[in-house]
C-alpha cells in the first residue's frame, strides 16, 4: 500500500481545499498498521459545514473519514467521555496533525488532550451494581452451560461484561473489539492476563473453571458477585407514561 500520511494528505488536498484542520489517527498513524488497517481521518471545516462520517476507498487505502467544524468536534469529545470511550479525543490528541491552517489543530489536540489527562467520569454505585448483576449471572451461566455454541455465546458477552467492569472501577477509558483487550492490559496487567489467559484457553477447547476463576476475581475487586437482593425499577419516564411512581 501507499504511504499512509502521503494518502491522507492527498485525500484532504483533493476533496477538503479549505479545511482548517486535519488529523490521522489510529494503528496507521502509530505505525502500526496491518494488512487490513483503514485510514481513520479526522476533517475540521469552517461552519456552516455539516458534520458526518463517511467509509469509502481512497487509492488503495480505506477510510473512515470523521467530518467537523471546531464547535462538532469539540462536542463529540465531550459526548464520547460522558459515555467513558475518548474516541475522538484520542485521535486529536494521539493522531498526525496533517494540516493545521490557523491553528485550529492545536486548539483541538490541546482540547483532547486536558479530556484525556481527566479521565472518563466516575461510574454511579447505580451502574457499578448493574455491571456486577450482569456479570454474576452470566457466570453462573457460564458453569451451567451445557450446549457448546452457548458455552461460547456466554463467554463472549462475558469477557466483554467483565471488561466493562474492571475498566469502570480502574477509572479506565472503555474499549470495544481489538481495543479491549489493550485497555484492560493498560488497567489491569495481571487481572488481564487472567481473564483473556483463561478466555482464550475456553474457546480453544479448554475447561471453563479458569475462566470463571479470572471473573470471580474481577468481582472480588469491585465489590463482590451481585445477584440474590438486586433490585431495580424502570427509568422513572416508562413509569410515569404508565401512570406508575418507583416502589
Amino acid at each position: 500500500m501507499e504511504d499512509p500520511l502521503g494518502a491522507a494528505r492527498a485525500l484532504l488536498a483533493e476533496r477538503f481545499p479549505d479545511a482548517l484542520a486535519g488529523f490521522l489517527g489510529g494503528s496507521t498513524a502509530r505505525g502500526e498498521g496491518t494488512a487490513t488497517s483503514d485510514l481513520d481521518v479526522v476533517v475540521v471545516l469552517d461552519p456552516p459545514a455539516g458534520c458526518h462520517a463517511e467509509s469509502l476507498t481512497w487509492g488503495s487505502w480505506p477510510v473512515e473519514l470523521f467530518v467537523h467544524t471546531p464547535e462538532s468536534a469539540r462536542a463529540f469529545m465531550g459526548w464520547d467521555r460522558d459515555r467513558g470511550s475518548g474516541t475522538m479525543a484520542f485521535m486529536c490528541a494521539r493522531g498526525v496533525v496533517l494540516l493545521d491552517r490557523d491553528g485550529t489543530a492545536a486548539r483541538l489536540r490541546d482540547t483532547a488532550e486536558r479530556i484525556l489527562a481527566a479521565g472518563p467520569p466516575a461510574v454511579t454505585d447505580a451502574a457499578r451494581d448493574h455491571r456486577r448483576y450482569s456479570v454474576t449471572d452470566l457466570r453462573d451461566d457460564l458453569l451451567g452451560a451445557r450446549d457448546e455454541e452457548e458455552l461460547l455465546a456466554v463467554a463472549a458477552a462475558l469477557l466483554e461484561g467483565a471488561a466493562e467492569l474492571l475498566l469502570a472501577a480502574r477509572g479506565h477509558w472503555r474499549g470495544g473489539g481489538k481495543w479491549l483487550p489493550r485497555r484492560l492490559r493498560e488497567a489491569d496487567p495481571e487481572l488481564a492476563g487472567l481473564l483473556l489467559g483463561g478466555y482464550r484457553d475456553l474457546v480453544r477447547g479448554g475447561p471453563r473453571e479458569p475462566f470463571a476463576a479470572a471473573v470471580d476475581a474481577v468481582l472480588h475487586t469491585c465489590g463482590g458477585p451481585l445477584w440474590a437482593g438486586y433490585r431495580r425499577t424502570p427509568d422513572p419516564r416508562m413509569l410515569a407514561e404508565l401512570g406508575l411512581r418507583p416502589d
